[in-house]
């Protein structure tokens, strides 16, 4: 279970006790109770990732992968959040060490198509124009891709190469959109 203070691990033989835990939990909140399917993500020396991508439309109006990063879980946690002891990892270092070199080729290919094709879809349905989005996926232990989340505001990366390739999206967006705008004026 997991809250502003932290997070907390623990395991029940059976669905009814975990229902009495999570009811005891949920009496001292005033919101509501969210639970989520338990993943066996890939791990590292033990430590779940998770991988957080950047796509932004580009220079032509297109989505493109800006790039990914990975969050690893501190040792004994369940989080790969950085502020409660994740730490910030190569993708394509954790998926190497996973799966061999190969396979993690092909489990990254599959990441960079899926990004494209969730941005595509997500902004469809929102029935808005959208130009950037960062999310975040799992890779379980066969390497099957799972969607956690999608941000059409998102925070600044971390990472260097990221943040920079972000910026220079967001000006030929904008420029793009400039020359449609002035196309459509004539």
């Amino acid at each position: 279970m997991q809250d502003e203070k932290g997070s907390s691990t623990y395991h029940c033989s059976t669905l009814n006790r975990l229902w009495l835990r999570v009811r005891a939990h949920t009496k001292t909140q005033s919101e509501p109770y969210i639970a989520q399917q338990g993943i066996s993500l890939a791990k590292v020396n033990g430590r779940p990732f998770d991988l957080r991508a950047l796509v932004q439309k580009n220079a032509d109006g297109a989505w493109e992968l800006t790039g990914i990063g990975a969050r690893m879980a501190g040792s004994s946690s369940i989080t790969t959040h950085v502020p409660r002891g994740g730490t910030i990892e190569d993708p394509e270092r954790l998926l190497a060490a996973v799966f061999g070199p190969e396979k993690a080729q092909q489990v990254f290919a599959k990441v960079r198509q899926t990004l494209l094709v969730l941005a595509a879809r997500i902004e469809r349905s929102s029935r808005s124009r959208l130009f950037e989005m960062s999310m975040d996926l799992g890779v379980d232990e066969d390497g099957h891709l799972w969607f956690f989340e999608a941000n059409s505001k998102p925070m600044k990366f971390d990472e260097p190469h990221i943040r920079k390739k972000s910026l220079e999206r967001i000006f030929q967006y904008g420029h793009y959109i400039h020359r449609r705008r002035n196309q459509d004026r004539r």
